[in-house]
């Protein structure tokens, strides 16, 4: 018998981790998946202070949330991940590689420091937190789902992103090896590339020192890049998080080694 659309998008009795959860798209995936019914493991590098929004929104709809504070980018943390999910509540069935950095920085000032941090956070953790959450899952051998979220950009580089790309492109590579090696054990992994949203990192991109010019450039700039999308509009985190909701369910079962681009037509331009 086939199931019913309710069931398949139920996520009751699963735990998620959402890295980056606090706000942004990390937010919306977090309020999304708590929806369904998962309980959702918040880790993130700001205070909790600034995640509380997040976690109020899924209390309120009587979900179940906790939140870890740690700097991914450093690999000894990865256990305590591990463990907090498993402490709190007692399994772990998929997880969401969101965090990232970024900003605005042309090839000719390339750092390596920027460089080896860009890589930690968006690549390195997430390659060393799929291991752990791989390896669990196969002990547990209850299958499971992960995925990451890479960029249009790992696709068509809009320019002066260089280090940002490289990391991308590898999440997007990485996606496809693990999901290669790890299908048989009934895990799937796949990953998301967003166009522009609106989060509060996309208002950051150019840097900490933003000039009045600068930003009313950007915000002109903007204007324009929308009006040339075939949606004519910039993308929500719930936009994301409808398509990070879908790869998580039964719905997308026979779905591995795939980018599900959500860019609002980018592409096409």
């Amino acid at each position: 018998m086939n199931a019913t659309i309710q069931s398949l998008f139920d996520l009751t009795g699963k735990t998620a981790i959402v890295t980056g959860g606090a706000m942004g798209i990390g937010s919306g995936i977090a309020i999304r998946l708590a929806e369904a019914g998962a309980n959702i493991l918040i880790v993130d590098i700001v205070e909790k202070g600034e995640a509380l929004e997040t976690m109020n929104e899924i209390f309120k709809t009587g979900g179940r949330v906790e939140y870890l504070q740690l700097d991914i980018a450093e690999t000894a943390s990865i256990d305590a991940i591990i463990e907090k999910a498993i402490m709190v509540f007692g399994d772990i069935h998929i997880l969401v590689n969101n965090a990232g950095i970024f900003k605005y920085l042309p090839v000719t000032h390339l750092t390596e420091e920027f460089w080896d941090r860009t890589m930690n956070i968006n690549l390195k953790a997430a390659a060393f937190l799929s291991k752990a959450v791989v390896n669990f899952m196969i002990a547990k051998q209850h299958g499971g789902r992960i995925i990451n979220v890479s960029s249009i950009d790992s696709l068509k580089p809009s320019g002066n992103l260089a280090t940002y790309d490289a990391s991308k492109g590898g999440v997007r590579m990485l996606t496809r090896s693990f999901a290669k090696e790890v299908g048989k054990y009934g895990i799937t992994v796949n990953d998301i590339a967003p166009g522009g949203v609106n989060t509060p990192g996309a208002s950051k991109i150019m840097g900490d020192q933003v000039s009045i010019e600068q930003l009313e450039a950007m915000k002109a700039g903007m204007e324009q890049f929308v009006k040339t999308l075939p949606l004519q509009r910039m993308g929500e985190p719930d936009d994301i998080a409808n398509a990070t909701l879908f790869l998580a369910s039964k719905a997308s079962a026979y779905i591995t080694g795939t980018t599900l681009v959500v860019d609002g037509g980018l592409l096409l331009i």
